[in-house]
């Protein structure tokens, strides 16, 4: 018979090599995840130097083995003296093996102060927003809220939210909501369908926008142009508009408007002579919305 040598010990190889895989891991996991907490400790303090914060009721930190994870209860996000946002638990996740993108889970109520005499309360399922640093550390950002609603104000069936930085300075923006219904206090419900926005913000925070569309059943709405906030904060700009169905549109406006039976009649003419599909600008100059000549609206500051 052949001369064999017995090697029991290859028998416990694979076993060796899963234990010093896992060893390997757990150190990488436990250090990386230290790392993160010191940056995130010396982010918040620079932070504070610009007046904005983040405090928790209560803060843990896991995920072990395959994430990182930031558990944060009643996150309040403070940005200067005035604005605050509060909402109930915060959650950030991270992959251990992709730590440059992190997903924040956001669940409601979120209570928005100081863009109101009083803090918008908001309700909606859990928020999604996923924040990637792509080329030079710029994020990316994309966001989805179902569900959102401002009791007795506004309801939107979902919102996104996508940005990410352009090759030239500033920022590619699209939003879109489904379902919206907008129900000011004494007046009809004004509902869409579908609106998509897309367009740039430039480096000093004025919003070209490429495309912005509304639907609600037949009638389609849409345009172009560039708005910003004036020195008041109030939306200052001019949008190129159009629409397939006039009298379609000014049915659904019309109770909004804030016009007399004599200026709608005006307003109704002077754009009927445009036919069935018009076009005409809306205009917002010194704190009021106009479209064409004919003021429709006073613009009060967003905050």
């Amino acid at each position: 018979m052949p001369n064999t040598t017995k090697r029991p010990w290859l028998i416990l190889l694979p076993l060796a090599c899963v234990i010093l895989i896992t060893v390997l891991w757990s150190i990488y996991w436990y250090s990386a995840i230290g790392l993160a907490r010191d940056t995130i400790a010396r982010e918040r303090q620079r932070l504070k130097t610009a007046d904005v914060s983040l405090g928790c009721t209560r803060e843990t930190w896991g995920g072990f083995p395959f994430r990182f994870e930031f558990t944060c209860t009643s996150p309040v996000l403070r940005l200067g003296d005035a604005h605050e946002i509060r909402s109930k638990n915060l959650l950030a996740v991270a992959l251990a093996y992709n730590p440059s993108q992190v997903v924040f889970l956001v669940d409601g109520p979120t209570a928005i102060a100081g863009l109101a005499p009083t803090p918008i309360q908001a309700r909606h399922q859990r928020a999604i927003v996923s924040l990637t640093l792509g080329k030079n550390n710029l994020p990316i950002v994309a966001a989805e809220i179902p569900k959102f609603q401002i009791v007795g104000f506004l309801t939107i069936d979902r919102l996104q939210f996508n940005s990410r930085p352009m090759a030239a300075a500033g920022n590619e923006i699209a939003m879109s909501a489904d379902k919206l219904n907008y129900q000011p206090a004494g007046r009809p419900e004004l509902r869409v369908e579908r609106s998509d926005i897309h367009g740039f913000l430039t480096p000093d925070n004025k919003l070209a926008l490429e495309k912005i569309e509304l639907k609600q059943g037949p009638v389609r709405y849409w345009g172009k142009g560039a708005v910003h906030l004036d020195d008041d904060h109030r939306l200052s700009g001019k949008l190129s508009t159009e629409t397939n169905d006039l009298d379609g549109l000014l049915a659904i406006l019309e109770p909004h408007l804030g016009m007399t039976a004599e200026q709608q009649a005006g307003l109704r003419t002077m754009l009927g002579l445009l036919g069935k599909e018009t076009k005409a600008d809306i205009i917002a100059l010194d704190g009021q919305l106009f479209i064409g000549p004919f003021k429709i609206a006073d613009l009060v500051p967003l905050y």
